[in-house]
């Protein structure tokens, strides 16, 4: 470094952060790409605790940052645990993420039965977006902010939206500029196995 000027360590910062960020943007292609092959194992999944566990783990890493979570009730699925934990990592710390520059962030999870399907969302008052470009939301590679106003490496939903449709559900997002965002996902209703007494 002392063999360097301002010049040259400054672009040796911006190196230094670009590789970091394509190792990011490698490791989440690999989590994709090995998500079309790993086998969904279903079992009964209390949703209510692995969201408030979620959530408790998130709040740990917000420092003094004002959020006010507002946890719904939400009905138990038959799901991959492992897999829908990834769900409600991505979508909650979306939800973090698009509410930084509020004063405080307001994070919904809640859940509507709707005909055969149970549709869980995240709701927050975040920057939003314009729901012309929603399309591209659940593409690899598709941003609607840039790097350096939210980081990310744009492979989030495309992994929250394959692990859901392997789940035999959808997923979809409603925003508005500067007015915060809900994003749903709906899992197939499915009769979840009592406990034997």
């Amino acid at each position: 470094a002392d063999r360097l000027d301002t010049e040259g360590q400054r672009l040796l910062g911006i190196i230094r952060a670009n590789t970091h960020n394509m190792g990011e943007l490698i490791d989440d292609l690999l989590a994709f790409s090995r998500l079309g092959r790993r086998e969904v194992k279903a079992t009964d999944l209390d949703m209510e605790t692995l969201v408030r566990n979620q959530v408790a783990e998130l709040q740990s890493t917000l420092g003094g940052r004002k959020v006010k979570w507002d946890l719904k009730p939400l009905p138990p699925a038959r799901a991959d645990r492992a897999l829908m934990q990834q769900v409600w990592v991505n979508l909650l710390g979306n939800a973090l993420k698009f509410t930084g520059l509020e004063e405080t962030a307001i994070i919904e999870v809640g859940c509507r039965p709707s005909g055969d399907e149970d549709v869980y969302y995240i709701k927050d008052n975040g920057v939003g977006f314009d729901m012309r470009f929603a399309h591209k939301l659940f593409g690899v590679f598709q941003r609607l902010h840039r790097h350096e106003e939210f980081e990310g490496t744009g492979v989030g939903l495309a992994l929250v939206q394959r692990i859901v449709q392997r789940h035999g559900g959808r997923v979809w997002a409603e925003g508005q500029v500067g007015n915060g965002a809900c994003f749903s996902f709906s899992l197939p209703r499915r009769q979840v196995q009592q406990a034997a007494s």
